[in-house]
């Protein structure tokens, strides 16, 4: 197991990540349930979002595991989780868990609770001095009736007018939002029509990357599925009050520039400063550049290269690097693209970063990774920087 901290005022962040066997997508399911709830006991670590990597076909039998293990130890079984199969019907790949949470400080005012939504999953609620943060899990595009819409690109329409309802049910708007995690299960498909229907619900909502506009949301549009639907969404939104903290796009860097700029309708990441930290939400990242065009086609070492250098640009200004990452996904079209992924962060010496591999499509067929990552800022990286460049006496 990975435990990532970030300790702020008012609670202390944290994230968890567990990674069973390779290549054992089933094996030591309650095994890595049971670690995971003995982590969450001994920490009082209060659950905002989680996400199960594994097999679609053993979703019951995954879940009823989780259930069973939470349960012993005392805790809400009922918490809310997102099922995620990477690319349906493939059995590569181990099965994993990513939790992130936060332990209220004693004495505050923090509290993360279950909360009914319009979508008809619960979400979580973070409250905390100056913040309020919501996760909205699993969005599918079913109807009042509880039914699929019938086309991928009605369910996309209904899947976002679900989340646009389930926020305003605690008193949010998708202005709010920060982060999205986008799963097609036929990725390649249909991911132009996907980008249409998210453009055009934007723009009916004042999202538009610039002011007066809301800025876009950090994104991930990957493979994937929850139950078999066609396209399904986790949201965070977050409000912070004035004077308390801000919550900021982060989209140029010394690699890439505004991916609106060449018509994707998302931000390359989104920054929550808070208390003097920060948490860093990087979108899914790949070898594309400032123009929107891929790079280094047909050539894995080269994607992998990129993509790292990419990251690394966009964590650079916050006074941030890769071993700041605290949690992430590697998304790898095939086995031979995550055995390239192994040996270049070897060579380069990077250090072991807590991404969890999933088998999935990435958004153009020639691209053959993307990684999504979560990087912490303490008070003191950053005075690091600003001292390293005399900013700071």
């Amino acid at each position: 197991m990975e435990l990532r901290t970030l300790a702020r005022p008012s609670f202390t962040e944290c994230y968890l990540t567990v990674i069973g066997q390779p290549d054992l997508p089933s094996a030591g399911g309650a095994a890595i349930f049971e670690e995971l709830a003995a982590a969450l006991d001994s920490t009082g670590a209060q659950p905002i979002q989680e996400k199960v990597y594994g097999p679609l076909g053993q979703r019951r039998e995954l879940l009823a595991a989780r259930q069973s293990a939470y349960q012993a130890r005392g805790l809400d079984s009922a918490l809310p989780c997102t099922f995620v199969d990477g690319k349906p019907g493939e059995d590569r790949g181990p099965l994993a868990v990513q939790l992130w949470g936060v332990v209220p400080a004693a004495g505050s005012a923090t509290s993360v609770k279950t909360v009914g939504l319009d979508s008809g999953r619960p979400g979580r609620l973070l409250a905390a001095p100056g913040l309020r943060l919501l996760l909205v899990p699993e969005v599918t595009g079913v109807d009042r009736d509880g039914q699929l819409a019938p086309t991928a690109a009605a369910q996309a329409s209904q899947m976002f007018s679900n989340a646009d309802q389930a926020l305003t049910d605690q008193a949010f708007s998708f202005g709010d939002v920060a982060r999205t995690w986008l799963y097609l299960r036929r990725l390649l498909d249909w991911y132009g029509e996907l980008n249409a229907v998210r453009t055009a619900f934007f723009d009916q909502r004042n999202i538009t990357g610039s002011p007066p506009g809301h800025p876009f949301p950090a994104s991930t549009g990957i493979q994937g599925t929850s139950a078999g639907e066609e396209c399904v969404m986790d949201v965070l939104a977050i409000q912070v009050e004035e004077g308390a903290g801000t919550v900021r796009p982060v989209n140029r860097s010394s690699r890439q520039t505004e991916p609106f700029a060449y018509g994707s309708a998302f931000s390359r990441g989104m920054a929550l400063s808070s208390e003097g930290a920060q948490t860093i939400l990087v979108s899914g990242t790949a070898s594309i550049d400032s123009a929107g065009h891929t790079l280094h086609r047909d050539n894995p070492e080269a994607q992998v290269l990129e993509t790292l250098l990419s990251i690394a640009a966009l964590l650079e200004p916050a006074g941030a690097s890769l071993p700041d990452i605290s949690a992430g996904t590697l998304f790898y079209k095939d086995a031979e693209s995550r055995r390239v992924y192994e040996q270049v962060t070897t060579l380069l010496g990077v250090p072991k970063l807590p991404l969890v591999p999933v088998l999935a499509d990435v958004c153009r067929d020639e691209l053959l990774v993307e990684i999504e990552a979560v990087a912490l800022v303490s008070p003191q990286t950053t005075k690091r920087e600003q001292a390293s460049k005399g900013t700071v006496p």
